[in-house]
């Protein structure tokens, strides 16, 4: 019989900040984190409903796309895979294609 260990690791979202850059899992740019919100939080995202509410339970970061792209995206807790670097360095690198994630709805 096994037996599934807990940890106590903090989940990745936790380490995130805004000015961070975000790749896919290709290692295709996204943007730039402009915002972040742990999870349970009670602010809830410019999504519909549904979603919206599976982010703020997982928590969520807004990319911004930059000028070029219409709309920003949402990153949920659970799509963020890893953060590497620190400081300007920093890189936030997702376990989905920007393809997948969410646009805001303006």
């Amino acid at each position: 019989m096994s037996t599934i260990e807990a940890t106590d690791d903090p989940p990745a979202i936790a380490q995130v900040s805004p000015g961070m850059e975000v790749h896919d899992a290709a290692g295709v740019p996204v943007g730039m984190v402009d915002a972040v919100q742990q999870p349970d939080t009670e602010i809830r995202p410019q999504l519909p409903a549904g979603p919206a509410e599976l982010y703020m339970a997982t928590g969520y970061l807004l990319v911004d796309r930059g000028e070029q792209f219409e709309n920003d995206v949402y990153v949920s807790g659970a799509q963020v895979d890893h953060v590497s670097g620190t400081g300007d360095g920093a890189l936030v690198t997702l376990n989905v294609s920007w393809a997948e994630l969410d646009r805001a709805i303006d």
